[in-house]
């Protein structure tokens, strides 16, 4: 679902009048773009549980005024300016903040396509080797946690700083600075239609593979906020409101198309920095297995 602008829709998802009362407590979160669809999803499941959960007091979602990379994402919730930030899990970043272990994206931030150049679909033959891939150089975010889990699996990966990567890591692809940009197959759609403009093309017959979850994380300074976004989760996952806010966007489903796709050649990854793995992450198909968990949770 594409929003008519991102102001019109901070009125609707925030609050019902488009402004937070005065007694309300103002839940901070950031975010890494003002683009008007990134974390639109994120944003709506952080309100919706501030909703459910009265009995935690009155609050409100509301971002942060400044789009942020994630390393001042997680100074930002450290010195408690901000509470919420949401991004894929590692165990450095489970040290540095306050977790709330449920895989968002049903773990499908752990599923890689890549972003090639348009007329470099040759290099990536149906029967492509992963001796072959680990060739090939490749980009990421320089503080993203995929950076390392490549790096740890033998593949060329460079890093970009964070004020660069959402264009020119695509203008990377297009003059042959690098071979490929893995993107999780989420994200993948939304990038391509903003990056039409460029010579670059989704790669037809790879799916990289790993354990990736992305969690909301929560200041230290606010430990109250991690059991009510517990609680909530699992009032939205009974009511089957976590799968229909999944469901609305057209990019979920897109991505569960890609992740599924059997013409595809899947390369397992090995993940270094996760400190907890899910059998049954796709809560959409299968709530069960992440009900009992949360439940679990809640009762520790």
């Amino acid at each position: 679902m594409k929003p008519f602008s991102f102001l019109f829709l901070l009125a609707l998802v925030f609050s019902p009048a488009g402004f937070a009362n005065d007694a309300q407590e103002k839940v901070i979160f950031t975010r890494a773009f003002a683009d008007e669809a990134y974390g639109y999803y994120h944003a709506q499941i952080l309100s919706r549980i501030l909703e459910l959960t009265p009995e935690f007091g009155a609050a409100v979602a509301e971002p942060h005024p400044q789009p942020m990379p994630q390393a001042r994402q997680i100074m930002k919730l450290q010195s408690g300016e901000a509470q919420v930030m949401w991004s894929a899990t590692s165990a450095e970043r489970e040290k540095q903040l306050l977790t709330v272990r449920f895989p968002l994206l049903q773990g499908l931030a752990g599923y890689r396509v890549l972003v090639i150049h348009k007329f470099k679909q040759g290099n990536y033959p149906a029967d492509v080797t992963e001796s072959r891939l680990q060739s090939y150089l490749g980009v990421q975010g320089a503080d993203w946690p995929d950076l390392t889990v490549f790096k740890h699996n033998g593949y060329k990966v460079e890093g970009l700083p964070w004020s660069l990567w959402f264009a020119n890591m695509f203008i990377a692809v297009e003059k042959g600075l690098v071979d490929y940009f893995p993107r999780n197959v989420i994200e993948v759609s939304d990038d391509m239609e903003r990056h039409a403009d460029k010579s670059v093309k989704l790669e037809d017959n790879v799916l990289l593979r790993y354990p990736s979850y992305e969690y909301f994380f929560v200041s230290p300074k606010h430990p109250e906020l991690v059991k009510r976004l517990y609680t909530g989760l699992l009032r939205m996952l009974d009511n089957g409101e976590l799968t229909s806010y999944f469901n609305k966007h057209n990019n979920h489903r897109r991505a569960m198309e890609l992740a599924t796709q059997d013409t595809r050649t899947i390369f397992e990854l090995a993940n270094p920095g996760i400190t907890q793995t899910f059998k049954n992450p796709l809560w959409s198909q299968n709530p069960a297995p992440m009900r009992a968990y949360l439940e679990a949770r809640l009762k520790e």
